[in-house]
This record gives C-alpha cells, structure tokens and sequence, in this order.
C-alpha cells in the first residue's frame, strides 16, 4: 500500500533516455557551429541547404531515440517533448531561408532544445521518494 501511495508521485516509472540525450547534444553543438558559421561568412550562406539537411537529419535521429526510449510515458511528457523538437526543427530549417534573422532562429533552437536536455535528464533521475522507500 505504501509502495502505490509512493507511485502516485511520480510522473512516469524510471527511464533511461541516454541516447537521446546523446543525440540532442549532438544536434544542439552541431546547430551552434552552423548558425555560427553562417552568421561569420556570408559565403557560408550557399551552403545554407546542406548543413540543413544534415541538422534534420540529426533531428530526425533525436526523434527516433526518443521514441525507442520513451516506452510507457504520460501522454503530456510525450507531447512536450514532441512540442520541443517540432521548434528546433522550425529553427534548423529557417536557417536555409535566404535572409533569416540567425540570432532569432537560435534564441528559438535553444528555448526549445536546451530545457529539453534538462527535461530528459530529470526523467531518468529515481524520484527521491522511491529510493527511500
């Protein structure tokens, strides 16, 4: 009984989100060094359709991750992190439009993919209140 009273707490049974984690780094350095790039060369901006194809391609391996890993997770957990990538891939493909304002695509990738990162790594994290149980 003190077991179910402790579950009630928690908003999800333990997971392991390692990979997407992994792979939401991945995408988030690689984004910096692109918006950087593009924001420093003008000349860069030619290239601007390749280094989008491959920022959603390491978008896409982020979704995947977290759908191998998500299992069994709270509809509005699912949804966030669903919400969140859906907002990095609109910032990763505005850097391919000719005259995108770049610090504004990059405020809107962070806002979306940094809380992310935190998010993912406070699901994997045992709730205190199981551990002591």
């Amino acid at each position: 009984m003190q077991s179910e009273h402790l579950f009630a707490y928690n908003l999800t049974p333990n997971m392991r989100t390692l990979a997407t984690q992994v792979k939401l780094r991945r995408l988030v350095r690689a984004f910096g060094e692109a918006e950087s790039r593009l924001a420093s060369d003008p000349r860069e901006r030619r290239m601007a359709g390749a280094v989008v194809d491959r920022l959603l391609e390491l978008a896409a391996d982020v979704k995947d991750a977290w759908r191998r890993e998500a299992g069994f997770v709270r509809p509005a957990l699912g949804t966030y992190v669903d919400g969140s990538l859906r907002t990095a891939e609109l910032a990763v493909a505005g850097l391919g439009q000719a005259g995108a304002d770049l610090e504004l695509l990059r405020q809107d990738f962070e806002s979306a993919a940094l809380p992310l990162e935190v998010f993912l790594r406070g699901l994997d994290v045992e709730p205190a209140l199981q551990r002591s149980a």
